[in-house]
């Protein structure tokens, strides 16, 4: 079968149940291998009259000094072939610790997802030895039956804030041979651009790409067919084990997006990590490395109750509270902060907590998010107002409570985990906590309330979440 024959074929087999109408967008690189999809979905709307709509976009990274032609090459063919072609430039951080390829593709990705229509499908040119370069490495990684897999031949993304739209992504070449596409490109006198990058094997990718899949294809030539073949029996096995992981994960469910400590620990320990990898990977969070996962049922799910422990990868931690499991982004302390309000100035909280104001009653607009305050004529101890994060040793008298505390003691009744509770922030007058601040709601003091239900106050405090 030719390769305009495999192409047609894997077309006929998109469904068109949820894409009526066939957008394809090449992520083209001005590489061979995206300029032969590119020019063979052309010829199938040319020479087959297949019907779908046609464009291309190139992700220009900033990593070659041959970038800003690889680019206007990628324009050239395109006005050449009449298809809609646009660009984008994408920032690297070199300086983060994380891999240039990784880096580099994971931007690539974002970039195609933000710019391509909703519900487009973005054509990927990988092929069949890429698909063989990418499962050894996941061997090399030590991966299982998902990592296994390799590449998805369908996969679909949302666009940013928009949950209700998708572009989805295919390659469909996976099946065929880097020869084959060589043989295309030569057939039709192409031209493309090569990438310098493609000789440095200090790239893990390139470095099986020159030096070990030649000699694998050289004691066996079908060699990357067969790890293709193997790669869809992986993903077909974790198809079903994802199956079978589902109906355990169910309900372990809690609220807040966590799971039943309890629950988990019933399990076996291959089920308790299977199904935790599986309840990561619906929240599109790399699952850590299996030596940190053992770590999980010892060190934290089996750890005493008024423990706080800590498993933290890349820029994830696992935390327990209570009898719950949750899995959170490395949180930021707010570290000695501490102001005192004036009257009608905004303040501006750290780490994009919101903003508060320090204003008179007859300023006061009625929002809910509103704190009393004392006035000097109801009390002669009126003093400065002081907005700060820390201090939970410090008595609190909420409103409806004719106890006092310390802050502490009601975090804790108020099962409010020990992370969040450093982003409290405690108002004070006079020493005396009037009220706090979390998550853009005031939790006022007994006093306080007092004070609002009788319209007996002269200040207050806003808060706006700018």
């Amino acid at each position: 079968m030719s390769l305009l024959e495999h192409l047609e074929r894997q077309i006929s087999g998109l469904s068109p149940s949820h894409l009526p109408s066939l957008h394809f967008v090449v992520a083209y690189s001005a590489g061979i291998d995206s300029h032969v999809l590119l020019h063979a979905l052309w010829k199938l709307q040319q020479v087959k009259k297949t019907p779908f709509t046609l464009s291309a976009i190139y992700i220009h990274h900033g990593l070659s000094e041959n970038a800003d032609l690889w680019q206007q090459h990628c324009a050239d063919v395109c006005a050449g072939l009449n298809v809609e072609f646009a660009s984008a430039k994408v920032t690297l951080d070199l300086s983060n610790g994380k891999g240039i390829e990784a880096q580099a593709r994971d931007a690539r990705y974002a970039k195609l997802v933000e710019m391509a229509p909703t519900d487009s499908i973005v054509m990927l040119a990988q092929h069949q030895d890429d698909q063989l370069e990418t499962v050894l490495l996941q061997l090399k990684r030590g991966a299982g039956p998902k990592g296994l897999s390799g590449m998805d031949t369908y996969f679909t993304s949302a666009k940013p804030g928009a949950s209700q739209q998708n572009v989805h992504f295919f390659r469909p070449l996976l099946d065929i041979s880097q020869q084959q596409i060589q043989h295309y490109a030569k057939e039709q006198s192409l031209v493309w651009q090569e990438d310098e990058s493609n000789q440095n094997t200090d790239f893990e990718r390139n470095f099986i790409r020159r030096d070990v899949a030649p000699l694998l294809n050289e004691r066996w030539p079908h060699i990357a067919q067969s790890v293709s073949r193997s790669a869809k029996l992986c993903a077909e096995q974790q198809a079903l084990l994802d199956e079978v992981s589902l109906e355990k994960l169910q309900p372990l469910r809690k609220p807040n997006n966590t799971l039943c400590v309890k629950g988990l620990l019933a399990l076996t320990e291959a089920w308790r990590l299977q199904v935790v990898r599986l309840w990561l990977d619906e929240q599109n969070i790399l699952s850590p490395s299996q030596a940190i996962l053992t770590q999980l049922s010892k060190e934290l799910l089996l750890s005493a109750q008024d423990a706080n422990p800590i498993i933290q990868w890349q820029s994830w931690q696992f935390r327990r509270f209570e009898d719950a499991l949750y899995v959170i982004t490395v949180p930021k302390d707010v570290k000695s902060y501490s102001t005192i309000l004036s009257i009608s100035k905004k303040y501006e909280l750290p780490l994009s907590l919101g903003c508060v104001e320090l204003v008179r009653a007859q300023d006061w607009g009625g929002s809910k998010s509103f704190l009393a305050i004392d006035s000097p004529d109801n009390s002669p101890e009126f003093g400065q107002v002081t907005l700060s994060f820390g201090g939970f040793s410090r008595r609190f008298t909420p409103q409806n409570s004719p106890h006092s505390k310390p802050l502490k003691q009601w975090f804790k009744q108020w099962h409010i985990a020990p992370w969040e509770r450093s982003q409290i922030a405690v108002i004070s007058q006079n020493e005396r906590i009037v009220g706090l601040l979390r998550k853009g709601a005031f939790l006022p003091s007994q006093h306080s309330a007092d004070l609002r239900a009788r319209g007996d106050f002269a200040y207050g405090l806003c808060y706006s979440g700018e």
